[in-house]
């Protein structure tokens, strides 16, 4: 089921992936542990295994891109719907297209990926491996689940400037096969944990062919 959350000014969609997509993106990103598909360069994580996808098959590809694109489509004409068109203006969804390349993180304890933003227009995530051991971690582990704000392994997004009434973060603790997108733009970042575990995310970014990319990076 796809839901729409508007927690502060942007639009997060959630939704969940085909089995057949999620078992496809599992078997070619693991396959991708190559130092030669290291992607750690372009990307903002501190993370030591960060690779690009390298896809087994033609059909494997076509089959994850037309999935995701079918997702990026549905949320801009989600956006559309909800007036939210002055960050949309440029982007029609039949245009939309995937940068390439859609690549993978395999995060282990103690590592994090910081504040950042990414290149195009919309980006998306989504969860190989959530293991469960990390989100025990925050009901049990005595410095974390005492906090009123236990976040070990999840993501957050932020937006806008604190104030009363308002909300300019939306935490959400990740399972397998979950999808988010959102603006390209929006910032976000997904905090450590202390568990001997990997979590496991998949991201790509889209854009309509008269956006300029940033040049420096695609994270």
């Amino acid at each position: 089921m796809t839901e729409f959350i508007s927690p502060f000014g942007p639009m997060i969609m959630h939704s969940k992936l085909s089995d057949e997509c999620f078992n496809i993106l599992r078997a070619n990103a693991n396959d991708s542990r190559h130092e030669d598909l290291d992607f750690r360069q372009k990307l903002s994580g501190n993370i030591h295994y960060e690779y690009k996808i390298n896809f087994k098959t033609l059909e494997h590809k076509n089959l994850v891109v037309t999935e995701l694109l079918s997702f990026a489509k549905q949320y801009v004409n989600a956006c559309r719907e909800q007036y939210r068109v002055k960050r949309f203006n440029e982007v029609k969804a039949k245009n939309l297209q995937i940068i390439d390349p859609i690549w993978v993180n395999f995060m282990r304890n103690g590592e994090w990926n910081p504040v950042h933003f990414h290149a195009g227009q919309i980006s998306c995530v989504t969860y190989l491996s959530i293991p469960r051991e990390i989100n025990e971690e925050n009901k049990v582990d005595p410095s974390v689940a005492q906090s009123n704000q236990p976040t070990a392994g999840k993501i957050q997004w932020t937006y806008g400037e604190a104030m009363h009434f308002s909300q300019t973060f939306y935490t959400k603790t990740p399972r397998e096969q979950d999808i988010f997108l959102f603006p390209a733009d929006l910032k976000h970042f997904v905090y450590p944990f202390k568990t001997n575990a990997e979590r496991v995310s998949v991201s790509c970014n889209f854009i309509a062919p008269n956006f300029k990319i940033a040049k420096n990076s695609l994270d």
